[in-house]
């Protein structure tokens, strides 16, 4: 499968067509792109282009809690959401961290979680595949997107970083080492972890937030309020 660059009234975003087909509606957007969601007037115009009758949208904590949606619930924070019911978009904002969506396309659910490293460490997206096998999903149907986050060419971290990577047992090549310095690849990290939890399909859009600036908004670029936002809904 293999992500293509759409856009649908005033949202660019990423996708994966084909699964569309499969009743999996979803978009990593481009910056540039409305975010400010809590508008009425951009939530109505992101409502009526995406035919959805509601969205959540949280106040992210670079925590793992996760929220299950299936009854028109409105978390106030957290970095995970779990979507059992139709025409409704789970929506988690960006501007470097890793957003992640899973889906069983057979027994139909979704979930999209924001993974910084913070959230990575606590192991969200394993989480979020064990709360979905929970639900009745079965990890053989089970896929994973991997969206845009900044690339180990870009994410410069400390040793308290590493060492607690370390702690949490993650593989040592989930870290590059050069010019004295060390950095952290978000995506390899939870693409092993994904792999760890018995989700074999990953998809990558391998894409820098930090590198593309004509595309994303970084926070280590200075983007510091700025964020494009990423969904996943069960089509109707």
């Amino acid at each position: 499968m293999k992500f293509e660059m759409t856009k649908n009234a005033d949202w660019q975003f990423f996708r994966v067509p084909e699964l569309e087909e499969k009743g999996i509606l979803h978009g990593f957007c481009t910056g540039g792109s409305p975010s400010n969601l809590l508008h009425e007037k951009t939530k109505q115009d992101f409502l009526g282009a995406f035919s959805l009758k509601n969205f959540v949208i949280m106040n992210q904590e670079h925590g793992n809690d996760i929220h299950v949606i299936n009854s028109g619930q409105v978390p106030q924070s957290g970095d995970g959401l779990i979507i059992l019911e139709k025409n409704v978009a789970g929506i988690i904002k960006t501007a470097d961290c890793l957003p992640i969506i899973l889906f069983d396309a057979v027994h139909p659910m979704v979930s999209i979680v924001h993974a910084g490293w913070r959230g990575t460490v606590k192991k969200i997206v394993k989480k979020a595949v064990f709360s979905m096998v929970e639900l009745g999903g079965r990890k053989k149907n089970m896929m994973a997107l991997l969206g845009p986050s900044i690339g180990p060419c870009c994410y410069e971290v400390k040793e308290d970083v590493y060492s607690a990577f370390k702690r949490g047992g993650f593989p040592e090549y989930v870290f590059l080492k050069g010019r004295n310095s060390l950095f952290l690849d978000l995506k390899r990290a939870n693409a092993w972890m994904l792999q760890k939890s018995g989700i074999k399909e990953v998809y990558n859009l391998d894409m820098c937030t930090h590198c593309n600036d004509n595309l994303f908004y970084s926070f280590r670029r200075g983007d510091t309020r700025k964020r494009q936002i990423n969904f996943v809904s069960l089509k109707g």
